[in-house]
C-alpha cells in the first residue's frame, strides 16, 4: 500500500491537536484534544503542595516539573511525539518567597515539528497574603518575571 504524501504548504491547514488548561476548586485540568480524540489529566494543587510542605521540597520548581510533564502526558495519549517544546513565563507579585500571586503564562507548545494550538494559557496561584501595607505598596519593585524554554 502507498503512503499519501500532503505537500508542506497544505500541511498548514490540517486541524492541530489543542491544549485546554481549566482550573476549578484546586485542580487543574489539562486536556488534550486531537481529531475527536481526548485525554484529560488533572493536577491537584492541595495534595501536592501538602506533599512538598512535607518533604520540605521547592514548591515552585516541583509545581512546574508536575505540569510539564502532565501536559506531555496529556498530549502523548492524543498525539504521539518524541520531543515536546515549551515556552512559557512566570510572574509573581513580589518575590518569590513573599509573593500571593503567581501568574503562569504558556506562550508556545511543539510536540515534535508541529505546534499545538492552546486555549486557556494562563493559571493563576493565589494564596494568602499576609505581607503589610508597606510590602504591599513597594512590592512593584521586588515583582518576579522569568521566562522559561524547555524541551522534554
Amino acid at each position: 500500500m502507498s503512503e499519501i504524501s500532503i505537500p508542506e504548504n497544505d500541511k498548514s491547514d490540517l486541524p492541530r491537536p489543542i491544549l485546554k488548561i481549566k482550573s476549578r476548586d484546586g485542580d487543574i485540568n489539562i486536556v488534550a484534544k486531537n481529531h475527536g480524540e481526548v485525554s484529560i489529566k488533572p493536577i491537584n494543587l492541595k495534595f501536592i503542595m501538602a506533599t512538598l510542605w512535607w518533604e520540605k521540597a521547592p514548591e515552585l520548581e516541583t509545581f512546574f516539573n508536575v505540569l510539564e510533564l502532565t501536559i506531555k502526558r496529556a498530549l502523548k495519549e492524543v498525539y504521539p511525539h518524541h520531543k515536546l517544546y515549551m515556552e512559557y513565563s512566570y510572574t509573581a507579585n513580589d518575590l518569590l518567597e513573599s509573593a500571593s500571586e503567581i501568574v503562569v503564562e504558556i506562550e508556545k507548545l511543539q510536540a515534535d515539528d508541529l505546534e499545538v494550538e492552546i486555549e486557556g494559557d494562563s493559571i493563576i496561584l493565589t494564596g494568602k497574603d499576609d505581607r503589610g501595607f508597606l510590602k504591599k505598596i513597594t512590592s512593584f519593585r521586588r515583582k518576579v518575571k522569568e521566562e522559561i524554554h524547555k524541551e522534554i
